[in-house]
C-alpha cells in the first residue's frame, strides 16, 4: 500500500500476476497531515478488492505491508488498523529501514554480477538509499527520507509545471538533506549505482523513447544519465500538459508529477557525484516476494 498506489503481486509457480491502482494517498496526506475520509474509503475498497482477487487464487501466503504515507499520516496507524479489521488480513507498516533493505535486496538480485551496489529508490512517498557489498544479506548503509514526488507534489507543483525558482529551492533542499547520508556512504562508482521506482522506470521509457523512436522492449538494464535528466528538465518546463502526455513513452498517470522526479533524481545523481546509472525494474514487491519464499523453505 504505496503513497502513489496500491499494488497487488500474485506469485504462483507457472506465473506472477500485478495488477495497481493509483490513489497518490501522499500528495493527500502532505496537504492535509492525515488521511481524509475519501482516501479512507478508497483505501479500504482497492484493499478489499485486492485480497478478493488473492482469495480467488487460493493464495496459501497473504502479506499486506504499508509504506511512507501511512508513516507520515497523523492517523496511519488507526487507518492501517481500519482496513486490516475490513479485509481480513493484518497490514503492516514498515519501517523506513526495512523497506530500504527489501528493495535494495531485490535490485542487488537483479545485478548480481557486481560486487556492491548503491541503490537509489524514488517512490511516492520516500527517497530511500541502500549501499553495500552483494554478498551481504541487507545494505550496510541504508538511509530514507520523505522527499518522494506524491509528498512533495502539493508543495512544489502548480498544474503540473515546477517553476525554476521553485526547482532551485528543492535542489538545494535535497542536497543539504541528503548530505549526512552521501558522507556516510561515501565515494561511489558509476557502475554500481542502480536506479528504481516506478517514476524511474517511466522516466527511462520516456528517454529511450525519444532516442530511438520506438518503446523499449525491456526497461531493465537501460541506463540515465544527468545529460538526459537535464534535457527532460528544459523540455518538460516548456510543455503544457496536454503536450506532455502527446510524447512517445509518456504514461498519463506519471505525466503530472514527471518534472518533479526528474528534480529530484537528477540533484539526487549530482549528490552522489555520478553521472550515469542502471535501472532496475525490481522493487519493494520484489523484496518482500523473495522473503516470503526463503521462509517458506526455511520452514
Amino acid at each position: 500500500m504505496g503513497s502513489t498506489g496500491f499494488r497487488l503481486t500474485i506469485y504462483r509457480e507457472q506465473d506472477t500476476e500485478r495488477r495497481s491502482q493509483h490513489l497518490h494517498l501522499g500528495s493527500s496526506v502532505s496537504t492535509n497531515g492525515s488521511f481524509t475520509e475519501q482516501d479512507i474509503s478508497a483505501a479500504t475498497r482497492v484493499a478489499a478488492e485486492f485480497m478478493t482477487a488473492a482469495r480467488m487464487h487460493n493464495c496459501q501466503r497473504i502479506v499486506a505491508v504499508a509504506t511512507e504515507s501511512f508513516r507520515l499520516a497523523a492517523n496511519g496507524e488507526a487507518v492501517a488498523t481500519h482496513i486490516s479489521r475490513e479485509i481480513g488480513c493484518p497490514v503492516r507498516i514498515l519501517s523506513p529501514a526495512e523497506e530500504v533493505a527489501l528493495t535494495w535486496r531485490a535490485v542487488v538480485n537483479d545485478f548480481p554480477d557486481r560486487p556492491g551496489v548503491t541503490m537509489v529508490d524514488i517512490s511516492g512517498g520516500s527517497l530511500g538509499l541502500g549501499s553495500g557489498p552483494s554478498n551481504n544479506k541487507g545494505p550496510c548503509h541504508n538511509f530514507s527520507f520523505p522527499l518522494g514526488t506524491s509528498v512533495l507534489a502539493p508543495r512544489a507543483l502548480d498544474d503540473g509545471y515546477l517553476e525554476t525558482s521553485t526547482r532551485t529551492r528543492l535542489e538545494h533542499h535535497i542536497a543539504e538533506t541528503l548530505k549526512p547520508a552521501i558522507a556516510s556512504i561515501g565515494p561511489v562508482l558509476e557502475e554500481q549505482i542502480v536506479l528504481t521506482g516506478g517514476t524511474v522506470r517511466a522516466l527511462a521509457q520516456l528517454i529511450h523513447t525519444t532516442r530511438r523512436g520506438e518503446v523499449p522492449n525491456d526497461i531493465n538494464g537501460l541506463g540515465i544519465d544527468c545529460s538526459d535528466l537535464g534535457h527532460l528538465v528544459k523540455k518538460l518546463s516548456e510543455l503544457s500538459l496536454p503536450a506532455r502526455l502527446a510524447l512517445p513513452g509518456m504514461k498519463q498517470r506519471r505525466s503530472l508529477h514527471l518534472p518533479l522526479a526528474v528534480a529530484i533524481l537528477r540533484q539526487t545523481m549530482r549528490s552522489l557525484g555520478v553521472h550515469e546509472a542502471s535501472v532496475s525494474t525490481m522493487g519493494l514487491r520484489d523484496g518482500l516476494l523473495s522473503r516470503l519464499m526463503t521462509q517458506a523453505r526455511a520452514a
